[in-house]
């Protein structure tokens, strides 16, 4: 398998605040690409990573070693901006001795993909900017307005007047409806098709011109490097990348992260009976058929401590609520948080109780 995510597809510092995680409480979370479950460690959780693609662990593992042994500086060129010429040395010389052989052995044959460009390598990331590069060309001013307005309203000014009708017009959304040109962004065929019915397409100009209303593109890591050109400031990126939390990793006398291969409700049922403070199960459900989400969502609820949270999203709302039907209680904060997810891709995202 190849690595799919090289940054974290959901807001992580969003993650962080709704779990609000406490020193010593267990999590687990998907690992993708490690960005959610490297801040909820940093802050001090005993975070189990599970993921079935043995590539995100290996990036994940990478990331917890480099944040051992490097300077946030480099660690925002490697991870964030997603290339730096100097990784294959710096890695031989400070990083590889932190991880296993086996992680070792892989980072070997490819530590080269963060010198040349980690995020357009491959996986969900090239298309976006693909994406940013064709609307720069189409629109020129583009990066220009990003980079220059001290406001929303300015840039939402600019959004609606030149560049939503470029990218949401009437023949894009019959695109995205009738052909598999969104597949480069939803890996899983089962997504893919759910995001095609429905006018998922629709919702998600909506999200992302409420976005755009309110957030500085300049300060948003996920649209400012494709429809600017830049990477994210540092501060603005991911949250584990924050020196308060790189420092945090690189103090604990040993790792509080286990990386787990493995199908997500298997992990789970594996787990001691009421023994995690919080689980993210990100947006596993779009990829998932209704009795496999039951199934996740009654794992779910066996895991999580009295009083826990589960955070999940979901790319197309399902009409059914599985894990209120597995006996959870969704939070009425779970109203507002489609619209606070800074990416804008999620039609829901809930934070539930035990």
């Amino acid at each position: 398998m190849a690595i799919t995510f090289t940054r974290a597809w959901e807001d992580d510092r969003l993650d962080a605040e709704l779990l609000a995680v406490a020193p010593g409480s267990r999590v687990l979370v998907v690992a993708a690409a490690g960005d959610a479950a490297l801040a909820l460690a940093a802050d001090g959780a005993d975070v189990v990573a599970v993921d079935l693609n043995p590539e995100q662990l290996r990036l994940t593992a990478l990331k917890l070693a480099a944040a051992r042994a490097l300077d946030p500086d480099t660690l925002h060129r490697w991870f964030e901006v997603g290339r730096d010429a100097s990784a294959p040395a710096v890695y031989r010389e400070r990083v590889r001795a932190l991880l296993s052989a086996e992680d070792a052995a892989f980072w070997d044959a490819h530590i080269g993909i963060v010198a040349r460009g980690l995020h357009g390598h491959g996986g969900v990331g090239r298309p976006f900017l693909w994406l940013g590069r064709a609307v720069r060309v189409v629109r020129p001013r583009l990066a220009g307005v990003i980079e220059r307005s001290e406001d929303p309203a300015t840039q939402a000014a600019f959004w609606r007047r030149r560049v939503r009708p470029v990218i949401f017009g009437r023949l894009s959304h019959w695109v995205a409806a009738s052909t598999s040109v969104l597949a480069p962004m939803a890996p899983n065929p089962d997504e893919l098709e759910r995001m095609r019915r429905g006018g998922w397409s629709h919702g998600l100009e909506a999200r992302v011109d409420a976005v755009v209303a309110s957030t500085l593109v300049r300060r948003h890591p996920w649209w400012r490097p494709a429809f600017s050109g830049r990477p994210a400031d540092p501060g603005d990126g991911a949250a584990w990348l924050d020196p308060a939390r790189v420092a945090a990793l690189a103090a604990a006398p040993s790792p509080r992260l286990e990386l787990v291969h493995g199908d997500l409700a298997a992990v789970l049922r594996a787990q001691p009976q009421a023994s995690l403070a919080a689980i993210s199960v990100s947006n596993v459900p779009d990829w998932l058929d209704r009795a496999s989400t039951a199934a996740l969502a009654a794992a779910v609820r066996d895991a999580l401590a009295p009083g826990g949270r589960v955070l999940v999203r979901r790319v197309v709302a399902d009409v059914t609520d599985a894990f209120e039907a597995a006996g959870l209680t969704r939070d009425p904060v779970s109203d507002g948080l489609a619209s606070r997810d800074r990416t804008a891709l999620y039609e829901r995202v809930d934070l539930y109780r035990a």
